[in-house]
């Protein structure tokens, strides 16, 4: 049976090509192309509801959030009128225990919290306490806030990265709205980007700035400090390279990062919880935004080379070794699986 992910992308108010959500096919390493599920401004970002037959998307430039019904397996229809978000949102992230839809914009920093609705439709978002620069300097110019990522732990807490100011931020969830209960400042000029949560309660942070994987380990009271950071290679350099998303393949308890600039896939191994850098290998494409595992393969969403590639990974140390299929697809900036309820 093949696997079935939405694909979202930049349209051309994001200076890409793309129309909207698309819908694609996987079988025996073979990417097929099932056609645009619905037009859309610059889905940057997607999201399943997990037990819903519902998508969201992040309309990037548009600083709005859309839902759409699941229609069949590759058509989706517009579930309620879009919602305002910030500007520049380009992350979301189903809370369902909670109800709640979390939003990160990187334009204006805010991180918005939507009521989810029976049906899967959103209501207007509450919007969390703004960040605070912990590197802020009286008299100096204000640094930027940039939210970039939003992800809900194990524990129910949402954490959210902070590119701009450089932290990390985590949240209790209560009656729909972010509650502060940490802010974890990393060093300045980090960027922290996106980020992963391990079963053994670690998480780890790639940044974008600083080019390199933090891991933060918690106290006994739950409060989060970093324990180490990894380099991604002596071929990855800072402020020229630029990491996009991690993601961890559990059954090897291997990290897999995305590369922009250095057109390759890193692959860090955990020693006792510590990533150590096992290797790279090329991603068939240039500008690797996004990834998602499928088996003993990834799909990467090479944006600016327009491809989706199926590339299977060696047995022996996981790294990218053969390409296994290929499949235009314009500006694609996020591969979403399709959930089956």
């Amino acid at each position: 049976m093949d696997k079935r992910f939405w694909v979202g992308g930049y349209s051309p108010d994001g200076g890409g090509t793309s129309l909207g959500i698309r819908a694609i096919g996987i079988r025996n390493g073979v990417l097929n192309d099932l056609g645009l599920a619905h037009a859309a401004d610059s889905p940057s970002w997607l999201a399943t509801h997990p037990k819903l037959p519902v998508l969201y998307a992040a309309l990037e430039h548009r600083g709005e959030v859309a839902a759409y019904s699941i229609i069949g397996r590759d058509r989706l229809e517009p579930l309620g009128r879009p919602v305002p978000a910030g500007d520049l949102v380009c992350h979301l992230a189903v809370a369902a225990a909670a109800g709640a839809l979390v939003a990160s914009c990187y334009g204006d920093g805010k991180v918005l919290a939507y009521p989810i609705n029976l049906d899967g439709s959103l209501a207007e978002p509450s919007t969390a306490p703004a960040s605070v620069d912990p590197f802020a300097v009286p008299g100096h110019e204000r640094r930027a806030s940039r939210s970039h990522q939003s992800t809900v732990l194990r524990s129910g807490r949402v954490i959210t990265t902070d590119l701009g100011h450089d932290s990390v931020r985590i949240w209790d969830l209560v009656d729909g709205e972010l509650q502060l209960r940490q802010q974890v400042a990393l060093r300045k000029g980090d960027g922290p980007r996106h980020l992963v949560e391990h079963p053994s309660g670690l998480i780890y942070v790639v940044t974008e700035h600083s080019a390199e994987v933090i891991a933060l380990g918690a106290d006994a009271a739950g409060d989060y400090r970093e324990v180490s950071r990894s380099a991604l290679g002596e071929s990855i350099r800072a402020g020229e390279h630029f990491p996009a998303e991690i993601s961890l393949d559990l059954p090897t308890n291997r990290l897999y990062i995305g590369v922009r600039g250095a057109r390759v896939m890193a692959v860090l191994g955990l020693n006792a919880g510590r990533p150590v850098f096992l290797g790279s290998a090329p991603c068939a494409g240039e500008w690797p935004r996004h990834h998602v595992h499928v088996g003993n393969s990834l799909l990467v969403a090479n944006q600016l080379s327009n491809t989706i590639e199926a590339i299977g990974l060696d047995s022996a140390d996981g790294l990218p070794s053969r390409r296994l299929s290929s499949l235009a697809l314009e500006s694609p900036t996020c591969i979403a699986a399709q959930v089956t309820n």
